[in-house]
């Protein structure tokens, strides 16, 4: 499986490297998905590095879960115009944020283990973000064809990927509860990240600042 990885690592830089090239065409959300992407493409390399040298990439994947949550969840708070749901998304990014130091220092080392408890309200959260937009952009539709607005395919990756991240979560506990082969569980995982990224990559091609009259 040491070849999937690589495969993630080719899907960001090339992702990023549509994004810096469209950069000046990008709407101010997708100029922030833009360095999430790019920062996610470093920690992915990072992660692989301090794995083999350490045998143990927790504290990479701890830096992931919180760095992810919080840039996708500003992008969300500038594509949402409701003030009440703004407001929401910062205050959820204080509690995850606060909630993340406290579960790494007492519950889940950030040395030793991926901060579940942290990642799995996030994924939650990142939902309901997701569903709520949709419910906006119904009752607010722009005058582009949906599948050319950015932000449709940025909304549809990630409740593409909150809500498979449950799917892998419970394949993972079944497995583990019957001493089974994990592989085709990675095989899963790394599936679902790069339809995800790939998904982003698609958001920032179909973006032309659409929301200018937003900002």
């Amino acid at each position: 499986m040491e070849y999937l990885p690589n495969v993630e690592w080719i899907i960001l830089l090339i992702v990023a490297f549509i994004g810096i090239l469209r950069l000046q065409k990008l709407s101010p959300p997708f100029k922030l998905l833009i360095v999430s992407v790019t920062i996610s493409f470093i920690l992915c390399v990072l992660s692989i590095i301090v794995s083999l040298r350490y045998k143990n990439n927790a504290a990479v994947l701890q830096i992931v879960c919180i760095s992810e949550y919080v840039f996708y969840s500003l992008i969300y708070y500038y594509l949402f115009k409701n003030k009440i749901i703004k407001k929401a998304i910062l205050l959820s990014i204080l509690i995850i944020s606060i909630a993340f130091l406290m579960n790494a220092v007492f519950f889940q080392s950030f040395l030793k283990v991926f901060p579940t408890n942290i990642n799995i309200p996030a994924q939650i959260l990142l939902a309901v973000f997701s569903l709520l937009l949709f419910k906006e952009m119904l009752l607010h539709p722009l005058k582009i064809n949906i599948i050319k607005q950015g932000i449709f395919w940025y909304n549809t990756a990630i409740l593409f990927f909150s809500t498979t991240m449950f799917v892998f979560l419970s394949l993972s506990n079944y497995l583990a509860s019957r001493n089974l082969n994990d592989d085709f569980k990675w095989y899963f995982w790394y599936l679902i990240v790069d339809i995800f990224h790939l998904l982003l990559g698609v958001a920032i091609l179909t973006d032309n600042n659409t929301l200018k009259d937003a900002w």
